[in-house]
């Protein structure tokens, strides 16, 4: 397994000419273009670029593959990026509002940061609002790594998740 993950992370490399400074795993994803993903995407960090991208997620149990339901629709691969220089803001939102955005194409107006009973009771999630108006919504493994990242401008890391 771990030769796959190297051998991706390779791929991803090649593909965009310059090593991966970040990566994390975003278990939720969506954006003010009406997409959304349940089942994540790829986080990853090139210079001072930002490019994230989900990837089919065939269900099993126990690692056994069940068989897909007829009427599931066909699979479309979602990739997407942002440069630090284009963020504008971000602050952690209620992932149901988050959704309902996402969902409705809506831009941002209005939104408030989650507030203390919010933060306590319900889901999380991080908007990252575009200097042109796109915002992303990602419910990230380690938000506080990422706002880091946000701060390094380009700047090599570590590398971790």
């Amino acid at each position: 397994m771990e030769e796959d993950a190297q051998h991706f992370i390779q791929a991803l490399e090649t593909k965009r000419g310059t090593p991966i400074l970040w990566r994390t795993y975003s278990t939720w994803y969506g954006n003010t273009n009406k997409v959304v993903r349940e089942y994540g995407v790829f986080v990853y960090r090139c210079k001072d670029t930002f490019y994230f991208e989900d990837f089919e997620r065939n269900p099993s149990i126990f690692g056994i593959p069940l068989q897909k339901k007829k009427n599931t629709t066909p699979f479309v691969q979602y990739e997407g990026s942002f440069s630090v220089n284009e963020i504008e803001k971000t602050m952690q939102v209620s992932k149901k509002y988050a959704l309902r955005m996402a969902q409705e194409g809506q831009n941002d107006s209005g939104l408030k940061a989650a507030n203390a009973l919010q933060k306590v009771f319900s889901p999380l999630v991080e908007m990252v609002q575009l200097k042109g108006g796109t915002v992303h919504f990602f419910e990230l493994i380690d938000r506080k790594a990422f706002l880091l990242e946000l701060e390094n401008k380009g700047e090599k890391t570590d590398g971790s998740i």
